[in-house]
C-alpha cells in the first residue's frame, strides 16, 4: 500500500484546499505574503529574545578583579592567604622555579605584569574566600 509522509500529506491537502476553495492565485499570493510576514516577525522576536538572553548571561558573569582595583586590605588578605596555603609570593607552590627568576616578566614579549594580577589570574575566586 502507498503511504505519504506527513509533509507530503500536508502539501497535498493544501493543494486540494486551494483547488476547491475558488480562490484566485492573487488571493492566495496575498494571504501567503501576510503569513510569511507574520512568520518573519515571530522569528525576529525569537532571535531578539535569544540575543538578549546571551547578553544577560555574559553580564551576569563576574568580572575578574585587577591589581589596580585592589585596596591595601585586599592585598594584605591575599598575602595572608598565600602564607596560610604555603604558596610563594606569586601564588605557586613554594618550590616553583621560574625562567628569569620571576613569572611576572615574559622574556619573549618583553611584557611584565603586576604580581597581584598574576595571582588573581591563577586564583580568580581568591577574594571570595
Amino acid at each position: 500500500m502507498f503511504r505519504l509522509k506527513k509533509t507530503n500529506q500536508l502539501v497535498l491537502l493544501l493543494v486540494f484546499v486551494f483547488l476547491f476553495s475558488g480562490c484566485s492565485l492573487k488571493d492566495v499570493g496575498g494571504k501567503l505574503k501576510k503569513l510569511d510576514d507574520k512568520i518573519g516577525q515571530g522569528l525576529d522576536k525569537m532571535q531578539q529574545k535569544q540575543q538578549e538572553e546571551v547578553i544577560n548571561l555574559f553580564d551576569k558573569e563576574k568580572k575578574a578583579p585587577v591589581a589596580k582595583d585592589l585596596n591595601k586590605e585586599q592585598k594584605e588578605k591575599i598575602d595572608k592567604w598565600l602564607e596560610g596555603n604555603n604558596l610563594n609570593r606569586y601564588g605557586d607552590p613554594v618550590d616553583t622555579m621560574y625562567t628569569g627568576g620571576t613569572p611576572l616578566f615574559n622574556e619573549t614579549t618583553g611584557e611584565s605584569i603586576d604580581r597581584y594580577d598574576y595571582i588573581l589570574k591563577n586564583h580568580p575566586n581568591l577574594l571570595d574566600e
